[in-house]
């Protein structure tokens, strides 16, 4: 008798590769094992010799094998049933998107994280229906739900004062400064350590990338400011995050570069304590006649144009790499930041938004 070899489509053996993985995550261990063994036999192995790698039946092999090539993937999968399931009904659909909504915490899990058996568990409690883990993915994905990585939001942030600059204070900026045909420069600040931060990237499947490190803990200190229709960026190297070196930043890149007698810049920086020292605020009251100073809501880095540069920034420059000292780390920054003078156009995409 000629061995069963099954010949999947390269999307379909990609598809199975994926649900093994989730079904493995979600602890579904059987269904994985089979979809595995469906997976050995498209890669030419027997049934004996799935059965011997697996340590199952060849019997039970065999039978996985077939039902897989009468019925599909269906008939792998964990409790299925004749029949199609029970559907929720509108209600109840809208009363799942509503504690999904809330978070895991609300409804009563210990975990921020949404996982399949966890939906699955609640319908179970909520409305009395048993779904597999795979139909709830396939019922999340239907109701507009989809995997996706959280972003940060600082906890101490006022929503009142976020809101009111969003919908007032901005808006009134660039009108006044299309008025006056004024500058809108956004200013932050940015430390980039000699152990850089780790980034996903592409690797061989099986093998993760390495990347080593020296366990110092210097980092360099960057100024920056951006200007938000032509991309203008300056920064500047320093020692210490302070009043002082705020100033000679101010005094050395900022003045420098856009002080044009006649000329009106709308100067907009965060509330990092140095930036209400004395000795700053008199540089700006010296500064007035071409220089207006506004203070973003606290806690807001989403809401400064320059933040996104120093993404970029790590991201073609710093992640994924170690620096033997301090030299090299900034050799890196100077290549990034001089490539994003000499092209504005490649940061423009970030700039876009507050425009």
């Amino acid at each position: 008798m000629r061995a069963r070899l099954l010949q999947l489509p390269f999307q379909t053996s990609q598809k199975l590769r994926r649900l093994r993985k989730e079904a493995e995550a979600d602890g579904a261990h059987r269904v994985a094992r089979r979809i595995h063994a469906v997976l050995l036999n498209h890669d030419g192995l027997s049934s004996g010799d799935i059965a011997h790698f697996l340590d199952a039946p060849r019997s039970k092999v065999s039978q996985w094998l077939s039902h897989y090539e009468q019925f599909g993937l269906e008939a792998l999968l964990e409790g299925q049933r004749s029949g199609r399931p029970t559907q929720l009904s509108p209600t109840q659909q809208q009363q799942l998107e509503d504690i999904i909504d809330s978070g895991p915490q609300a409804y009563g899990f210990l975990s921020g994280v949404w996982s399949a058996p966890m939906v699955t568990r609640v319908l179970e409690e909520e409305f009395g229906i048993r779904y597999t883990d795979r139909h709830v993915r396939r019922l999340l994905h239907g109701l507009g739900f989809s995997v996706q990585r959280p972003k940060r939001v600082l906890a101490r942030a006022n929503p009142v004062e976020q809101n009111r600059w969003r919908r007032h204070t901005y808006p009134h900026l660039k009108k006044k400064a299309a008025v006056q045909h004024a500058k809108i420069i956004f200013a932050d600040e940015a430390s980039f350590r000699q152990d850089s931060t780790l980034y996903r990237t592409w690797a061989r499947v099986g093998e993760q990338p390495v990347v080593p490190v020296t366990g110092e803990r210097h980092a360099v200190k960057i100024f920056g400011c951006v200007e938000l229709y032509s991309g203008a960026f300056l920064y500047q190297q320093d020692r210490v995050f302070n009043g002082q070196t705020y100033v000679d930043f101010l005094e050395g890149k900022l003045a420098r570069r856009f002080y044009r007698p006649g000329h009106k810049v709308i100067y907009i920086q965060d509330n990092a304590s140095y930036h209400k020292e004395g000795q700053v605020w008199e540089w700006f009251a010296d500064n007035r006649n071409w220089l207006e100073v506004h203070q973003l809501p606290p806690y807001s880095p989403e809401l400064n144009a320059a933040e996104p540069l120093w993404h970029h920034t790590r991201v073609r420059g710093t992640h994924n790499r170690c620096f033997k000292n301090v030299d090299e780390i900034m050799e890196s920054l100077d290549n990034v930041f001089g490539n994003i003078q000499r092209h504005p156009q490649q940061i423009m995409g970030y700039l876009r938004p507050f425009q």
